[in-house]
């Protein structure tokens, strides 16, 4: 089968068409044959060794890509939740599986779910990574409420957008931050409760104080927020990295916390995602999609940072 591999940690130069070897799924995996993937800013950080030491323990060549949707085609021995013929949807972690980016992938059916009935395919490959991680950093680490006031830094991607639409459904005052060039788009999509232009004005200098904040974009630090929140507030940021977990250990002596949030692929979520997707309240944001053999094309697009939601890759 053909699939989007690297030989070494690096830039776009590393990525590579190639025939690799047709997978085969053990006792309690499914084996899907791939319809779509869509394109995370964590592919590119697995390519250039972002999550080394841990990601040194996986061997060469590996295939990129996380998000996907696709077909069950064979079921392993023991599962008992899908079967053959099954469309479904979920994410494949870097540190843990193979990447999305083949014709064919093998994954745990505990990582898996039935992809909503009310969009193609092709755009349930847009939900899983944006919308799991902000309904784990929305719903279970900041516990939010109707009311809470919820600022959501870099509201434009593929992770902002969902966080928009799921920070609603949970009740939030909503304020977006995000440019010039989306403030329309964003508004008219999502209609949050305020925008703030970063252009013209920055929200750690403002007065305001908000119970959430949720830097999608990472370019923040507990530091500089932390007299942007209430009394009790809570900064949750993408970027699992030294200098955040330092955050997270001072903040134990505050009433305000710093958190990291983690993607992580559950049937469970994945089905209350689909439901939400079938009721109308959230829908995948997809800026292009590329044919498979547009990869290179494809990431460098998604590493120019100006993405509108998300890019996909056809299989």
């Amino acid at each position: 089968m053909k699939a989007v591999i690297y030989n070494h940690y690096g830039g776009l130069e590393v990525l590579e068409f190639q025939e690799v070897s047709d997978p085969k799924p053990k006792p309690y995996e499914v084996l899907i044959k791939i319809a779509s993937i869509s394109l995370n800013p964590v592919d590119a950080k697995a390519r250039r060794g972002g999550f080394r030491p841990v990601s040194d323990l996986l061997k060469f060549p590996r295939v990129t890509g996380t998000d996907f949707s696709g077909v069950i085609i064979e079921t392993g021995k023991n599962v008992s939740g899908f079967k053959v013929g099954d469309s479904v949807y979920g994410w494949s972690n870097p540190l843990v599986n193979g990447g999305s980016a083949s014709e064919m992938i093998t994954i745990s059916e505990k990582s898996i779910a039935l992809a909503p009935q009310n969009i193609n395919l092709e755009e349930a490959s847009a939900l899983p990574c944006g919308a799991l991680t902000s309904l784990i950093a929305l719903r279970d680490l900041a516990s939010i409420r109707s009311g809470y006031k919820i600022l959501i830094n870099g509201s434009s991607g593929g992770t902002g957008t969902m966080a928009l639409q799921i920070a609603k459904i949970f009740g939030g005052e909503v304020t977006a931050v995000t440019s010039p060039r989306n403030s329309e788009r964003i508004i008219k999509d999502f209609n949050p409760d305020h925008i703030i232009d970063y252009t013209k004005s920055s929200f750690i200098e403002s007065d305001n104080k908000y119970d959430v904040i949720f830097d999608v974009q990472g370019n923040k630090s507990f530091n500089d927020v932390e007299n942007c929140l209430t009394s009790n507030g809570i900064y949750i940021t993408t970027q699992p990295n030294i200098y955040n977990s330092i955050d997270i250990a001072k903040s134990f002596l505050s009433k305000k916390k710093s958190k990291i949030v983690i993607c992580k692929s559950k049937t469970s979520d994945l089905s209350h995602i689909r439901i939400w997707v079938e009721e109308g309240k959230i829908k995948p944001v997809i800026e292009k999609v590329y044919e498979f053999d547009q990869y290179r094309e494809a990431y460098e697009h998604l590493e120019s940072g100006r993405v509108k939601g998300k890019l996909l890759l056809r299989i």
